[in-house]
């Protein structure tokens, strides 16, 4: 597999850590499923521990002599791998998320033929995944464990789960202390290393069931639900989404700077889109004050006594609708403010530039009006 460079799993880590990429480089393949299914170990918190991890991993990767000392030095000392919090968490984690899944992705009886009912197949799996996930993180690295205590443990709880004695939590708990309790072991022995290709073949297999599942979910069984109650299957409102006119907007707005890219070229492009973007809210503060580009400060003075008078809090009697008013004259408050500061420093910006055209036309003609009149100091 040749020697692991540490530079190049730091930069792994850097541009594909959320998906296990430097772990696969560094030969940890069920690590790397892990950062897979729990994107970035639990939405990065692994990921970042990863961070002070590396060296550890490229050295393990790379049989260094003196770790291989060190390691041998613990398995003598311990009988069995000392328990370990963040192993612990991961499996946890990993069991919950595995089991979830598969009673997500199993169609509901409403989407299958003639309504044949399915929930069986999930309630008979979710032991299996949860086992599995357990399992999985117990192998990561220099400890391993046999996937049986884990297995029966997770089936024997089944009856409490459904008699309402125990939650479904409590599967993955009693699943992972058969593993701590049973299972649990040093791998002594060096593994031979798998060829690339059958390591990639069998990592697509099981990442892709995994994203199989999470999409049969999305397919099937997932729903949007309104404000107003109304429910519709996440399939449908895709499409609704695609022809909303948010989106219509966000696509006009990309083909414009497309368009705009190809005539005047990049940095062009990315200032339009910065402007666009209004950093300095002043676009915002224009549509609150239903007011047009350019206006000036009389007719935004204008405007914002007018809406002040309007949505005043003290008009209004009813709890809500005076909170209502609250909010809108705060926003109103606020966008007059930021426009009246964005003119005073426009102004304010145009008036040095004025006096410094005065000075250099002055310098250039070798003196102004009234500089003549100055008296000389002796």
């Amino acid at each position: 597999m040749g020697r692991k460079n540490i530079c190049v799993a730091y930069f792994l880590w850097l541009t594909g850590g959320w998906l296990g990429l430097h772990h696969f480089y560094l030969g940890r393949d069920k690590h790397a499923l892990v950062w897979y299914c729990l994107p970035g170990g639990y939405f990065g918190f692994g990921w970042f521990r990863d961070l002070w991890r590396i060296p550890e991993y490229v050295r393990d990767a790379n049989d260094d002599p003196a770790h291989l000392e060190s390691l041998a030095e613990k398995m003598r000392d311990k009988k069995k791998p000392p328990f370990s919090f963040a192993r612990f968490t991961g499996q946890l984690l990993m069991g919950n998320m595995l089991a979830v899944v598969v009673s997500l992705g199993i169609p509901n009886a409403e989407e299958m033929p003639w309504g044949v009912d399915l929930s069986w197949v999930g309630v008979a799996l979710r032991p299996a995944a949860t086992a599995a996930g357990i399992w999985l993180v117990g192998n990561i690295g220099r400890q391993k464990g046999s996937s049986l205590p884990p297995l029966l443990a997770c089936y024997a709880t089944v009856p409490l789960v459904h008699l309402g004695y125990a939650g479904s939590g409590m599967m993955t708990v009693a699943g992972i202390l058969a593993f701590q309790w049973k299972s649990r072991a040093w791998r002594r022995q060096v593994t031979e290393r798998r060829h690339l290709c059958k390591r990639v073949l069998i990592l697509t297999l099981c990442g892709g069931l995994y994203s199989s599942l999470w999409a049969s979910y999305m397919y099937f069984n997932m729903r949007i639900v309104t404000k107003n109650g109304d429910e519709i299957p996440f399939r449908h409102a895709v499409f609704n989404f695609v022809k909303s006119p948010a989106v219509q907007e966000f696509r006009r707005n990309l083909g414009e700077l497309w368009d705009h890219g190809r005539q005047h070229g990049f940095w062009s492009t990315l200032q339009n889109l910065i402007d666009s973007l209004d950093p300095l809210g002043e676009k915002n503060a224009l549509k609150v004050l239903d007011l047009k580009s350019g206006s000036t400060q009389e007719v935004i003075r204008s405007r914002y006594r007018e809406l002040s008078k309007k949505w005043h809090p003290d008009k209004f009697k009813g709890e809500e609708e005076k909170a209502e008013a609250h909010e809108r004259f705060v926003e109103i408050q606020q966008a007059y403010e930021k426009l009246s500061s964005i003119k005073h420093r426009r102004m304010s910006k145009n008036k040095r530039s004025d006096d410094g055209e005065k000075e250099e036309s002055c310098g250039a003609e070798g003196g102004c009006a009234g500089a003549a009149d100055q008296p000389i100091s002796v």
